[in-house]
């Protein structure tokens, strides 16, 4: 019984070790890749849309909240000083741009709930909020949900992209 724990106990580990070393594009490229999903786009302030919706509720679980605001799609100066407070805060370049080294930075916290269908992107920069990413009810594109770690409420949700 131990040595089967111990077995259990050491593919939990690594399991979390492969899951921390892979990036939230690969992530969700690999899960997603058959609904037209290859990866999240480099962002910029000016930009919009489902893609800018994820990165803000992804700074929200980052403790970034106060800086980014509402979750409204629209990648403004809020936005790029949340950004900025992220990559400083992990030792990236501050500029204030989501290209790939942000992303994968952002995926340090994340878990797969169920394989091919959602993950979780959880902080402790943050002890309010997460993010669940899965499938579209009707098993299409990807959607996202804030909620409270204490409850599990949603806070709000919506789509990152839809095919």
């Amino acid at each position: 019984m131990k040595r089967n724990l111990k077995s259990v106990m050491s593919l939990a580990v690594a399991s979390v070790a492969l899951v921390g070393s892979l990036g939230l594009a690969s992530i969700a490229s690999a899960s997603y890749a058959y609904d037209g999903f290859t990866g999240f786009p480099t962002l910029r302030q000016g930009d919009s849309g489902g893609y800018v919706r994820a990165l803000q509720a992804n700074l929200w679980a980052y403790g970034q909240k106060g800086d980014v605001g509402k979750i409204d799609g629209s990648f403004g100066s809020g936005v790029k000083t949340g950004l900025q407070n992220f990559q400083r805060n992990k030792g990236l370049p501050a500029d204030g741009t989501a290209g790939s080294g942000t992303w994968n930075r952002m995926t340090y916290n994340v878990s797969i709930e169920v394989p091919g269908r959602s993950f979780t992107l959880s902080s402790s920069d943050s002890s309010t909020y997460y993010v669940f990413y899965g499938r579209n009810d009707n098993n299409r594109g990807l959607r996202y949900s804030v909620l409270y770690k204490s409850n599990n409420k949603a806070i709000t949700e919506g789509t990152v992209f839809y095919d």
